[in-house]
């Protein structure tokens, strides 16, 4: 298994407010008892409450258990006992039988899903799936029809219209319905701009131009090639099955260079950053988990591996399936400057205009505050304004020198995922 460290644990946290909590945790004191095989950690972490937490992390996974009422996955106890491993702090011994069991349990499961994966699968009936494909294209087709027609009404009402997020709420609660779960999203997005953005007009308008070409492309998307209609699927949140994907396969050395999390409906995206040695090319392996459970992620930001990948078919192909890894030291490239992302964009958003997460790494990157904004300026004093509320942690680390930076771009603003020097690496 590849070494834990401080920054590795913290790549894990499932938003930046756990990670103050989870490093109070990080210190004997807190513990009643903490111990180690090597494969899983426990230990019983004190509470307000006479009865300690009983916390195990599974080493392989890695896997999380603990029995604070906590919504959060991992929480601060798992968090933090992963820290004191990390640290060099638990000592050796033996499982006590709640240890033991959940973790047999979790093999057990581990096996099943492996058997199930191999066993022969029944024949589909390519005629019965080509008339249930038909029947949903037909359900998302008239539903777009209805969708348009609201964006209409809108555009024809004015954007003030736009302030009412409930209307927004129901059109995309439709686009469910017709079992399009991408537009609903884009829905959900512009409901919520008025509320979280004070000059949120613009983004409003550029993100119902996007979503009126989703719909004509849609309805005309026998015009486009396989990796064209492969996008359009994508963004109307048709998934497509590993097992068919038929994209372009890579073999590199490939640098974690970040991972990004999402939450909605009760859904935890992870978004994990990679990029080629030789090829230079970005990737990104997606994981979800479901009611705060958790994901079976394959690796962490600031781990290296050799590997081969499969692109899924797009115009702009950036998500990967990852095949059998060995591991690698981290190395990442310097990256570029402001002016190359942007020109990497325009032509990632020419070929496919519903890409919403794009890569960008620089090379003698700073931050800054300007208004109560951060800012991430590149090495020509470029800038960029950045989600990432706070980078006093990076900006510490980095003694104002200048850094490596690796984030996500949406088009207007950047948000920073680590930063690296010769002080180290730093997630965020």
């Amino acid at each position: 298994m590849p070494e834990w460290t401080q920054d590795r644990v913290i790549a894990l946290a499932p938003d930046p407010a756990a990670v103050g909590p989870a490093r109070g945790l990080a210190t004997l004191a807190k513990w009643e008892t903490c111990q180690t095989d090597d494969q899983s950690i426990w230990g019983e972490a004190k509470g307000s409450g006479a009865k300690p937490y009983q916390v195990a992390v599974d080493l392989r996974g890695p896997a999380f258990k603990c029995s604070c009422p906590s919504r959060k996955f991992p929480c601060k106890h798992g968090l933090g006992l992963l820290l004191l491993y990390a640290g060099n702090q638990v000592q050796k011994g033996s499982a006590p039988a709640w240890v033991t069991e959940w973790i047999e349990k979790r093999a057990e499961k581990v096996t099943a899903s492996a058997a199930k994966a191999e066993a022969p699968k029944a024949e589909a009936d390519p005629e019965a799936a080509a008339k249930r494909a038909e029947k949903r294209w037909s359900s998302i087709l008239s539903g777009l029809d209805e969708c348009e027609a609201f964006l209409l009404d809108v555009a024809g009402t004015g954007l003030l219209a736009a302030q009412a997020a409930r209307s927004w709420d129901e059109m995309a609660a439709r686009m469910v319905d017709v079992q399009a779960p991408g537009v609903a999203r884009r829905l959900k997005k512009i409901g919520l701009r008025p509320l979280v953005e004070a000059d949120w007009a613009p983004g409003a308008a550029g993100d119902m131009g996007s979503l009126a070409l989703l719909i004509e492309s849609a309805r005309r998307s026998e015009e486009f090639d396989e990796s064209g209609q492969a996008d359009i699927k994508s963004a109307l949140g048709i998934p497509s099955r590993k097992e068919n994907l038929g994209g372009e396969v890579l073999h590199d050395t490939w640098d974690v260079l970040g991972q990004s999390t999402q939450i909605e409906d009760r859904i935890t995206t992870y978004r994990t950053w990679i990029r080629g040695r030789a090829s230079g090319r970005f990737g990104v392996d997606l994981a979800f988990a479901a009611g705060g459970q958790p994901a079976e992620l394959k690796t962490a930001p600031g781990e290296a591996f050799h590997c081969d990948v499969e692109y899924y078919p797009s115009a702009w192909p950036l998500r990967v399936v990852l095949g059998a890894q060995s591991q690698a030291k981290f190395d990442p490239p310097a990256g570029g400057t402001w002016s190359d992302a942007f020109d990497g964009y325009s032509r990632a958003l020419a070929a496919n205009p519903w890409l919403t997460h794009f890569p960008v790494l620089l090379r003698q990157a700073s931050v800054g505050r300007a208004d109560e904004a951060w800012f991430v300026f590149d090495e020509s004093g470029a800038s960029v304004k950045t989600r990432h509320g706070d980078l006093w942690t990076l900006l510490a680390r980095s003694g104002n020198h200048p850094f490596n930076i690796f984030g996500e771009f949406d088009g207007t603003e950047f948000k920073p995922l680590a930063g690296w020097g010769s002080w180290g690496y730093l997630p965020l």
